[in-house]
Formats: C-alpha cells, sequence, structure tokens
C-alpha cells in the first residue's frame, strides 16, 4: 500500500509530472513509481519486479495514471459545478418545499385542531345540553315526586286528621252517652234525696210536734188525734223501702253499663250497652213496592239490609239513604247474609231437593258487587226439604248447618275446607245458628227453644218460651244479649224479646209492629253492629235506639 515516508526517514524522489507529491511504498518505503491496474495498487519498483511483473498484470507509469486520473477529475469539474448548481436550485427548490409544506401542513395542523377543537366543543355542548336535559329531567322528576310525595303525606295527613276526627267524634259521642246517663242516675237520686229528705223532715217535725203536745193536756188532749194521724200516714207510705229499693235497681242498672268494643265484619266499632234500657223508635224506611213479599235475609253492613222478594230476587236497602237497589236477578232462595269482612259476604240458601252426595250450592261468597267468588260444599245428610243457615263467628269462620240434621260445620271461608265438625246429642237444627263472643253457638232447635251448644257439642243453656213460635234470634256481637222476634197471635203482631246469653229474659216487648199483608214471612229483628234493632212489618223496616232509663 501507498503511504506518505515517515518523518525525518523521507527520501529525495525526482519530481514528477504535473505534482510534487512525494508518496513511498508501505512495503519497502521506496517512492512509488507504478500503478498496476489487475490489482487497482500503486506499486513501487521492488514491488513491480517482484509480484506485478508477470500478467494479467499490467503496470502504467504512476505520473501518467495521476495525470490521467487528475485530467479526468478536472474534466467533471464542469459537471460537478452545474450538478452544484442544480443541487442548490435543489437544495433552494427543498427549502422552498419544505417551507411551503411547513406552512401547508401547519395550516392543515391548524384546520385539523380547529376542527377537532369544534368537533370537541360540539361533543361538550352537546354533552352539556344533554346534562342540562338529564338534570332538567331529574329535576322534573324530582318535582314529580316531591309533589307526589307532598300531596301523599298531604293525603295521609289529612286521612289521619279525618281518623283522628272520626275517633275524637265517637270519644265525644261516647262521653256524651256516659254524660247523659251519669246525669239521669244523678237525677233520679236527686229525686229521691229529696224525697228522702222530705220524710225526714217531716218525722223530725213530728218529733217536735210530739214533744210540743206532751208538755200541756190540753194540748195534748186537742192535737193528739191529728198528730197520730199524720204519724199513721207517714207510716204507712212505707217511703224507705221504696227508696232503698228504687236505689237497688239504680246499682243493679248502672253495673251493667259498660263500655264494648269489637270487630263486626271486619270493621271496629264501639259503645256503652249492656243495660237493659227502652227502645224507642228513630225512623221508618218503605220498602219499594217492587219487592213483592219481601223477607228479610240478613244485615251485610250497619246499614244495607239484604231482601228476597216472591221470585228470589236479591235487594239491598240502605235504612241511611233510604235506597233500594237489585243486586241479584231471579235465581235460588237466599235464606241468610253475612258479611265476612270488609269484601266479602257469605250466603246460606234454599233448595227443594238434592241428590248427590254432596251440597253444592247451598253456600256462597259474594263480593260487594254481588259477584260470585265461590261456592262452598259439605255433606249431604237427610233428603227432602234442604235450607242453611250460615253466621259468622269472632274468629271469621262460617258457622253453617243443614235444616232438619245434628251437624254444625265450622268452614274456613280462604279454602272452603271444613275445620270442624259440631255434632249435637239429641236435637236437630230447626232454624238459624248465631255464635257468641265465647265461641258457643245459639242454635234453634225446636218451635220455641233454642239451645247453647259449645264447639265440643255439648249443650250449656236451653232458652226457652211458649209465646216464641214463629220465632228468630239475632245475637248482639259485642255484648252476647239475643233478640228473638216472634208472632204474638193472640195480638196479630210481631214483637220483640231481650235475652240474655244465660237465658233469662230481660224485657218484654221491646219492639212491637203489626205484620202487614204484604208479606207472610217477614224475617228476623236484625241488630246493627252499632246496638240499634231493625224490625220489618212487611211495608216499612223500623229503626230503633236503645236509651238509658231507670
Amino acid at each position: 500500500m501507498a503511504a506518505r515516508f515517515p518523518e525525518g526517514n523521507q527520501v529525495q524522489l525526482r519530481p514528477r509530472k504535473g505534482h510534487d507529491m512525494t508518496w513511498s511504498c508501505d512495503k519497502h518505503g521506496e517512492p512509488i513509481a507504478f500503478y498496476c491496474k489487475k490489482h487497482g495498487l500503486p506499486v513501487c519498483d521492488r514491488c513491480a519486479i517482484k509480484e506485478h511483473c508477470q500478467k494479467p498484470c499490467e503496470l502504467d507509469d504512476i505520473e501518467d495514471v495521476i495525470f490521467e486520473r487528475r485530467k479526468k477529475l478536472d474534466e467533471k469539474r464542469p459537471k460537478i459545478q452545474e450538478l452544484q448548481k442544480e443541487m442548490k436550485a435543489v437544495d433552494l427548490k427543498i427549502k422552498t418545499a419544505l417551507a411551503f409544506s411547513d406552512t401547508n401542513l401547519q395550516t392543515i395542523n391548524n384546520n385539523i385542531q380547529a376542527s377537532y377543537h369544534n368537533k370537541i366543543k360540539s361533543v361538550k355542548e352537546k354533552e352539556d345540553r344533554m346534562i342540562r336535559v338529564i338534570n332538567e329531567e331529574a329535576d322534573e322528576e324530582i318535582r314529580l315526586v316531591n309533589e307526589k310525595r307532598e300531596k301523599r303525606i298531604k293525603d295521609c295527613n289529612n286521612e289521619k286528621e279525618k281518623e283522628q276526627k272520626l275517633i275524637k267524634d265517637k270519644e265525644t259521642k261516647l262521653l256524651s252517652d256516659a254524660k247523659t246517663i251519669s246525669e239521669i242516675v244523678s237525677k233520679k237520686i236527686k229525686d229521691l234525696t229529696i224525697k228522702s229528705q222530705h220524710v225526714i223532715n217531716t218525722i223530725k217535725n213530728i218529733e217536735s210536734t210530739i214533744t210540743r203536745i206532751n208538755q200541756h193536756d190540753e194540748t195534748l188532749v186537742n192535737e193528739a188525734p191529728q198528730v197520730l194521724a199524720s204519724i199513721d200516714e207517714n207510716l204507712s207510705l212505707n217511703v224507705h223501702q221504696d227508696v232503698s229499693d228504687c236505689l237497688d235497681r239504680i246499682e243493679s242498672e248502672v253495673e251493667r253499663v259498660k263500655f264494648v268494643e269489637g270487630q263486626v265484619g271486619g270493621k271496629y266499632y264501639d259503645r256503652i250497652d249492656g243495660y237493659i234500657g227502652k227502645w224507642e223508635l228513630v225512623k221508618s224506611i218503605h220498602i219499594p213496592s217492587v219487592v213483592n213479599e219481601p223477607f228479610v235475609c240478613g244485615l251485610v253492613s250497619e246499614d244495607e239490609i239484604c231482601v228476597l222478594d216472591d221470585n228470589n230476587a236479591m235487594y239491598v236497602t240502605n235504612i241511611n239513604t233510604q235506597h233500594t237497589e237489585k243486586v241479584i236477578d231471579v235465581g235460588v232462595w237466599i235464606t241468610s247474609c253475612v258479611p265476612i269482612d270488609s269484601n266479602v259476604i257469605v250466603c246460606g240458601k234454599l233448595r227443594w231437593d238434592c241428590t248427590c252426595d254432596r251440597l253444592d250450592g247451598f253456600i256462597t261468597l259474594y263480593d260487594r258487587q254481588w259477584k260470585v267468588i265461590r261456592d262452598i260444599n259439605i255433606p249431604r245428610n237427610g233428603v227432602g226439604f234442604l235450607f242453611h243457615m250460615v253466621y259468622v263467628d269472632r274468629d271469621g269462620m262460617i258457622i253453617a248447618a243443614q235444616s232438619y240434621q245434628s251437624n254444625i260445620y265450622v268452614i274456613n271461608p280462604a279454602d272452603g275446607k271444613i275445620v270442624n265438625t259440631i255434632t249435637m246429642q239429641g236435637k236437630k237444627v230447626w232454624g238459624e245458628i248465631q255464635a257468641l263472643s265465647s265461641g258457643d253457638i245459639v242454635v234453634k232447635t225446636g218451635y220455641d227453644k233454642y239451645t247453647v251448644i259449645s264447639r265440643s257439642g255439648e249443650e250449656k243453656a236451653v232458652i226457652h218460651c211458649d209465646e216464641w213460635g214463629s220465632s228468630w234470634c239475632r245475637v248482639d256481637k259485642l255484648t252476647d244479649t239475643l233478640y228473638i222476634a216472634y208472632r204474638d197471635r193472640t195480638r196479630s203482631t210481631y214483637a220483640v224479646d231481650q235475652v240474655s246469653r244465660d237465658g233469662i229474659i230481660q224485657a218484654r216487648r221491646i219492639m212491637e209492629y203489626v205484620q202487614s199483608k204484604r208479606s207472610p214471612i217477614t224475617g228476623p229483628c236484625l241488630v246493627t253492629p252499632s246496638g240499634n234493632l231493625v224490625g220489618c212489618d212487611g211495608d216499612k223496616f223500623h229503626l230503633y235506639k236503645k236509651t238509658f232509663i231507670l
């Protein structure tokens, strides 16, 4: 390889053609003299002799090679200069293009940023609008919820105030009733006190007169006959016994007074009751002429009486509004109606014959629109004329019986299944059945006889009166008082007796009315949950209310 001589060891070379360069061989240190075309290497003389003297090596004088190559390079200079000029133009164009590109791309960037800024702004505005709409909708929903809440709270408060007013009014009435009874008792005792004090004062006057006339013989002789007559007269009145007996009656009657309360037909009732009192007619309600031969089936609320006509159509009369409405078209004869709760009514029915093993359609549950909920079946006993009486006890169970049979069934109205069968020993059901608050059952077991039995069928009391022919019995559910309506043939009237649960007749003929020719059978005297009585003479319903008397 060719290289420069090391400094200090340079060899003086002869001048070369066209240049003054000093150049020596790296291997031999001798000046470069030739150029081997084959190997493309500059060589010295020794290299030429030893290594490049044979073909294919071809040696040229190094100066010629240098000269030739310099010449060729010089020949390229104009083209290079032209190319440099062109490249300067290209470089300028590049810079111009770069500037243009930068400007254009920056514009594009700016446009992109502006566009996406607008898009982002649009999305944000859209989201803001959506959020605003959501907030507005939420605010509206909250407003509606608050409005609904406020309305419900207001309704609740109104209902509370209404209920509180009803309770307060009821309390006021009960306190007023109690005050009235207290005033009656106080007045009666005051009258007895005045009567007793009058006797005491009379006795004192007699004693004073006796003392006075005893002081002088003449006065004694003259006034003694009159004084003795006065003493005999006052002693014969027996006022002290009368006052004592009256006080005993007051204590006995006041002892009967009680505050009674309980559920009847799914509603709560309370009142002051328990005393004998006196029944007074409050009003009479005409039965529309469309109801021919009315038969009273029962009371299904405080004001609603069910009546059957001769075509077995059912009507309901409201004794408060005095409005009558047909609720069931011609059908099976309904014998009794009792509310189970505020939504359901149970009815017992009559049929002339039945050949199946079970009595289908004899007991039916209705809703308050008198649509059938379902029928309840019980076992069939006996043949021929069959009717059913139903009642609802303190637990909401249906008490049902078939006429002229000994079995009484306790039925769950929820599923219509019999939960208990009560069998009377030696007696049969003649008519209606009623339940007492104790759970005992009052059953009509004869023409003029009623029997109180336990849930096990044990006889606990027999209630009887010879005058109770063609009678009906109803029980006040809050007091267990029995009201027995019967026909008095001697007077051609219907009368009602008040009887205790033990069979003691407390009052006779508390109600009495003449039966009209419009109906051969008027039905029972009904007891409203508030303790009023409703009788029927065939033309009108008569509403009676009890008042306390002494």
